[in-house]
């Protein structure tokens, strides 16, 4: 056998074993763009041995990329990697929002002036809240109306209050301001 044929044989695998790798492996593409030189290479040398033996090594290195894009894309989803990267039939608000249910109609302290975000504390816990538009004054008796994803919208109660108030359509009407947005500005002051 004809040495040049040997490397052109022994470059698709290495090209066929660096698509598999890609896969695995992030590395913005390096390992592909070396995958396709590899193959690149291998055509190459085998034009090198005569047309018959290029033309040869040209459709193989296509048949093999394909098989192993396959068979990578059949395997990929069940690694760890895959299973991070395909989103889940779970709604990821709803994820963040069941542990919060139980503070439902439940009352407790503004532990900050709420403008309309701040802190406050229900049975010894501290939690972030938004307030519906008014702005709640540090130590006043609060009560939780809605949890919307990791929102929990609170409304200041009289102490007297024996009916707790209700929003409705709570997401229609009130607009609230992210976390984000709290933080962008700590971090800009």
């Amino acid at each position: 056998m004809d040495p040049t044929i040997l490397w052109a044989i022994i470059l698709i695998a290495i090209g066929a074993a660096l698509i598999i790798l890609e896969l695995f492996i992030p590395s913005g593409g390096l390992i592909g763009a070396a995958s396709i030189a590899c193959f690149i290479g291998a055509t190459y040398l085998g034009y090198q041995a005569g047309n018959t033996a290029g033309l040869v090594t040209l459709c193989m290195s296509v048949v093999v990329i394909g098989i192993m894009i396959y068979l990578a894309l059949k395997i990929w989803p069940h690694t760890p990697m895959g299973k991070n990267a395909i989103p889940t039939g779970e709604d990821p608000a709803g994820a963040v929002t069941k542990p919060l249910q139980h503070l439902m109609g439940l009352r407790g302290v503004s532990k900050s002036t709420l403008m309309p975000n701040g802190r406050i504390e229900i049975n010894g816990k501290s939690y972030d809240a938004v307030s519906p538009g008014t702005i709640i004054e540090e130590g006043v008796l609060i009560e939780v109306l809605s949890i919307e994803s990791n929102r929990i919208l609170v409304s200041r109660v009289d102490q007297a209050d024996p009916q707790p108030p209700t929003i409705d359509n709570a997401s229609d009407t009130i607009e609230f301001s992210t976390f984000e947005d709290d933080l962008e500005q700590s971090l800009g002051d």
